[in-house]
């Protein structure tokens, strides 16, 4: 139980962190960056059997990897946009909720079975989709601020497809996981540091310049990273799934709900409030029809 506890709160304090990156002014570019470094090296040096890093690319999940590299941290930049712009439990919600996704693709492309919870549960996360941004009539809406929660949903969606694929339908697997996360962290960094050097040469003013505390920032959040997906995994060999993604997702949901109220004073409107509560239903409906 306390790897699952672990779990829920380090993936919690994630989005807390994006949050807390605007108050200090953390660039998020750096961090981001520094972030994967660290998760891929932890990644590495925990992996308990001997490899070689020339050996990797012969592995048939390492084209897998490296895509799911790229849509990474394309999928971690929104998290932190989501977050600052849009708010932490509007964030928390619209990317757990993406779980209907990999269902969805497991129906429709793998055959796998279907049912009233599933299909229940994929509808009325469209409604709380819909009540989770919707605003007072005399409240102007955002579109543009509205796209990074949407384009959240979907990256994350892709990620747990291509990954759920990458780990069941792909044979040799096995104990690899650590070295998928390495290779996945790793192509994220060098991404990451591209896109730093690329906007540092641009513009080369103190904004995009090397940051300290920018640095130190992306070391704790590339701890967190790492931390919520190590537990993560141990934590889902003691469970069953139709156990463990229920409380994991709507444990996450909740309490990121609450901090974003708590903490950071979020101003939700009674419907959005019914948007998340209809969020944690259709998650435990998509996970209990597993």
């Amino acid at each position: 139980m306390e790897y699952l506890i672990l779990a829920i709160v380090i993936s919690t304090s994630i989005v807390i962190t994006f949050r807390l990156f605007t108050k200090f002014s953390i660039n998020n570019t750096q961090a981001i960056t520094a972030n994967y470094l660290v998760a891929a090296i932890l990644s590495f040096v925990i992996h308990p059997e001997t490899y070689t890093f020339a050996g990797l690319p012969e592995k048939n999940w390492f084209i897998f990897a490296c895509i799911i590299g790229v849509t990474f941290i394309v999928t971690f930049f929104l998290f932190a946009l989501s977050a600052q712009k849009v708010g932490v439990a509007i964030t928390s919600v619209i990317s757990k909720m993406s779980v209907v996704i990999p269902v969805s693709i497991g129906i429709f492309l793998y055959a796998e079975s279907v049912n009233a919870l599933k299909l229940a549960g994929i509808i009325i996360s469209l409604l709380a989709f819909y009540l989770t941004f919707k605003k007072k009539s005399s409240t102007k809406i955002d579109y543009r601020l509205i796209i990074l929660p949407i384009f959240l949903f979907l990256g994350n969606g892709a990620n747990d497809s291509l990954t759920k694929h990458a780990t069941t339908q792909l044979p040799g697997f096995g104990n690899d996981f650590m070295l998928f996360l390495g290779v996945v962290f790793s192509v994220s960094f060098l991404i990451g540091l591209g896109i730093w050097l690329v906007s540092w040469l641009r513009e080369k003013n103190t904004s995009s310049g090397f940051s300290v505390k920018s640095m130190i920032a992306g070391a704790w959040l590339g701890l967190l990273n790492f931390g919520s997906s190590y537990y993560f995994i141990v934590a889902l060999g003691y469970f069953d799934s139709s156990v463990f993604f229920p409380i994991f997702n709507v444990s996450i949901v909740g309490l990121s709900a609450l901090s974003g109220f708590f903490l950071f004073r979020e101003k939700l409107q009674p419907v959005n409030w019914l948007g998340i509560f209809l969020a944690v239903c259709a998650i435990l409906l998509v996970a209990l029809g597993e």
